[in-house]
């Protein structure tokens, strides 16, 4: 049995030297770029390259506001940074929904309780490497539900935005993510609207702001939080649906 307890990458004194992270760092905010690599390759050092959410579900490329918060990097950063490193081979897209480090498996290192070392290395995903294979999950009792995937990264978001004035706050977000399937899958709310009521409650004057902490709470209170946005504005601190809809750039 693998007692796996910590992962490491280990970088060459020639790392900077490459050419294609001496490009990546002349961009425009290039030197940001290079901290939010490295930052994945920590990330993915423990899922063999793949940025991966949990150990079943991977980081969303077209939805990245939840890894730009766990990476705490403008999203926009974090999206130019993927996007150069796709042109510099040192990011790859599968199925345009999997983001993998090219170059970790070159990288990556364990430390257990029964070796000091253990290197498994397999070129999966080079220009003359033969097709990925199928990533293993790990057998469950319960499959995940689209559901439960869409209210765990709600649950992330309720977190980060607490986290947002309140750095060091932690919150049991998988616990969080049952109340949430249940608010989308029982109560017939979309995610969309859920993610509307926890951006506009979680601003940081919003007298909800101190009450919706926890997934439970945010779904025993959820009709009125979502009467009260949806109330015309009638003063600075309360906003519209409208206008919370074009502040986070949703559509109607």
């Amino acid at each position: 049995m693998d007692n796996l307890k910590y992962y490491y990458i280990k970088l060459k004194d020639s790392y900077f030297e490459q050419d294609n992270i001496k490009v990546l760092e002349s961009l425009p905010n290039g030197h940001i770029f290079s901290l939010i690599l490295i930052k994945m390759y920590l990330k993915a050092s423990k899922h063999d390259g793949q940025l991966m959410m949990t150990s079943s579900i991977p980081y969303d490329p077209n939805n990245l506001d939840v890894l730009a918060s766990v990476l705490n990097h403008d999203v926009s950063h974090v999206r130019d940074a993927i996007r150069a490193g796709v042109k510099l081979d040192l990011i790859t897209i599968l199925d345009g929904r999997e983001i993998w480090l090219t170059e970790i498996q070159n990288m990556i290192g364990r430390s257990s309780s029964e070796a000091d070392r253990i290197r498994r290395y397999r070129q999966r995903l080079g220009k003359d490497a033969p097709a990925l294979p199928a990533k293993k999950r790990p057998v469950q009792e319960k499959p995940e539900t689209e559901e439960y995937k869409q209210a765990l990264e709600l649950a992330i978001l309720l977190e980060s935005k607490h986290k947002e004035v309140d750095p060091k706050f932690k919150g049991n977000t998988v616990g969080w993510a049952t109340h949430i399937e249940r608010l989308i899958r029982v109560d017939k709310r979309t995610a969309d609207e859920i993610e509307r009521v926890i951006r506009w409650a979680k601003e940081p004057d919003n007298f909800w702001f101190p009450n919706i902490m926890s997934g439970k709470k945010l779904r025993e209170k959820f009709p009125t939080l979502l009467s009260q946005m949806k109330r015309p504005t009638t003063g600075k601190k309360e906003s519209s649906l409208e206008d919370i809809a074009k502040k986070y750039g949703i559509e109607e």
